[in-house]
């Protein structure tokens, strides 16, 4: 057990030979107890966020899970001793519709009119679709269907709506036959960089930033080129900028941990203390992330 009364965890989807999501590898749950992980499964809603998926633990915390304290349905399996594989990032490639996402994202960031940023979507028809294919799935409940992009403006808001945008810049670079596996990555930080800055104090506006950070971290391996270069249209806040480009502030701490929690309980840790976030903050923090991430793969 940690200082703080909850062993340090770290959740690492894993992908399947097609690249869908295939489970989740609770790292660190050796060192909790059976009352820790009945709160995890149970009243953070691992189970609920996990839905469908397999959940793989070490053979040691299998062996002390109480199965009467374990949601019903809950798929457990042992974690093989090998860690979860690396899987490739795609060829980095650019085209119209990374220059037009971006000019629209910029767009928004000026506060343009909505006629003005309409008519920009509407130079590709594939993309307006694109997009409003993603927000359906996700944003609204069956009964309200966004059915255009001035729609969606209205519906959504320009800060909402300039999530997706950005969500749609790796949507749009996967090929026909397969999802692409860094929109996963960049959801699942993007959404955990927001969810720490909101437990810790965070307002809105930071916290819609730290979602744009986790969102834009991965742009330099998405499309090939440098990280600057690729947002200097976007006239981001300094404090944006500076936690892409140099890991600074606030903003870039919490980058610092969405990064490192790639990498496991061992990594994340001292970065954990120096930020001042428990461990239950920061468990609860992944599984709303996982959750979030994973309404966001299944309809791509």
């Amino acid at each position: 057990m940690t200082t703080e009364g909850f062993p340090l965890l770290v959740f690492q989807p894993t992908l399947g030979p097609k690249q869908e999501w295939a489970g989740v590898h609770l790292r660190g749950a050796e060192m909790a107890d059976s009352e820790a992980l009945a709160r995890l499964f149970g009243e953070f809603g691992l189970a609920e966020a996990i839905s469908g998926l397999v959940c793989l633990l070490p053979a040691s915390t299998i062996e002390r899970l109480d199965a009467t304290l374990l949601p019903a349905g809950l798929v457990v399996q042992q974690a093989p001793d090998s860690p979860p594989p690396v899987v490739p990032p795609p060829t980095p490639r650019s085209g119209p519709q990374h220059t037009l996402l971006l000019k629209i994202l910029a767009q928004i960031t000026r506060d343009a009119e909505t006629r003005d940023i309409e008519a920009t979507l509407k130079h590709d028809p594939q993309l307006s679709v694109q997009l409003l294919r993603l927000v359906n799935s996700v944003a609204f409940s069956p009964t309200t269907r966004i059915n255009s992009f001035a729609h969606a403006i209205t519906l959504l808001g320009r800060r909402q709506l300039q999530r997706w945008l950005q969500l749609l810049l790796y949507a749009s670079q996967a090929s026909s036959s397969q999802a692409n596996p860094l929109m996963a990555t960049a959801a699942l930080r993007a959404s955990l960089m927001e969810g720490l800055c909101k437990a810790t104090g965070g307002d809105r506006t930071t916290q819609d930033e730290a979602f744009m950070v986790g969102m834009f971290s991965l742009l330099e391996t998405l499309f090939g080129q440098p990280l600057a270069t690729i947002i200097a249209p976007l006239r981001l806040a300094e404090e944006v900028s500076g936690a892409l480009l140099h890991h600074t502030g606030r903003l870039g701490n919490l980058l610092t941990l969405a990064e490192e929690a790639e990498q496991g309980p061992d990594v994340v840790g001292p970065t954990l203390k120096q930020t001042g976030i428990n461990n239950e903050i920061w468990c609860k923090a992944q599984i709303e992330a996982l959750r979030w991430t994973l309404q966001v793969g299944r309809d791509k």
